[in-house]
């Protein structure tokens, strides 16, 4: 009986012990920032329009960019090899910064209201397309926009098991722009 009652106290105090440097390695190790590729695109030129012409009043599609990203790299990359997907448990988009680098007094996110971007990849069938972003532009002539992330931004950890990311960007304009506008786009994620 004594050797039972040591044995399931000795199993006790393995289990406290893993559960307690879970529990140190997850408030030593607060997350690393990971930038994903920068991504540019241009959004065109309307066609020439008559005077007056009105604005859409609706959200537009503006585009979709897919590219390769591998969770297990990047991590390993950021922790000189000490870490990797396997001991990732959450990632959220921490910051967006846009920068339009063709920008004019005409032509500046100032054109545009609001932009909503929607994130996927081919992690599973589970993961269906999800909102990381949506930001109201300001109405001064700006060439660069940073949109930081609240707390509560959505865990995106199920989708980086996929080696695909699938960006899909909307946005409502304030007014025409009058040329083509080059906007790249630099996302950080915190991942822990």
């Amino acid at each position: 009986m004594k050797k039972l009652s040591v044995s399931v106290l000795l199993v006790i105090v393995i289990v406290a012990v893993i559960t307690s440097c879970k529990k140190i390695i997850n408030s030593v190790f607060s997350g690393v920032d990971v930038e994903v590729p920068e991504v540019v695109f241009t959004v065109p030129a309307p066609p020439p329009l008559p005077p007056g012409f009105p604005v859409p009043t609706s959200e537009q599609s503006i585009g979709s960019l897919s590219q390769s990203f591998n969770l297990d790299s990047a991590v390993k990359a950021k922790t000189n090899g000490q870490f990797g997907a396997g001991d990732v448990t959450s990632v959220k988009v921490k910051q967006i910064i846009f920068n339009m680098s063709n920008a004019d007094e005409q032509n500046n996110f100032s054109n545009f209201e609001s932009a909503r971007f929607t994130f996927a990849s081919n992690a599973s069938q589970n993961t269906a397309e999800i909102e990381v972003a949506s930001l109201t532009f300001p109405q001064t002539n700006t060439p660069t926009v940073t949109y930081t992330a609240p707390e509560n931004a959505p865990e995106l950890r199920p989708y980086l098991n996929g080696s695909k990311l699938t960006y899909n960007v909307y946005g409502k304009l304030r007014r025409y722009t009058t040329k083509a506008l080059s906007i790249s786009v630099k996302v950080t994620m915190k991942v822990r």
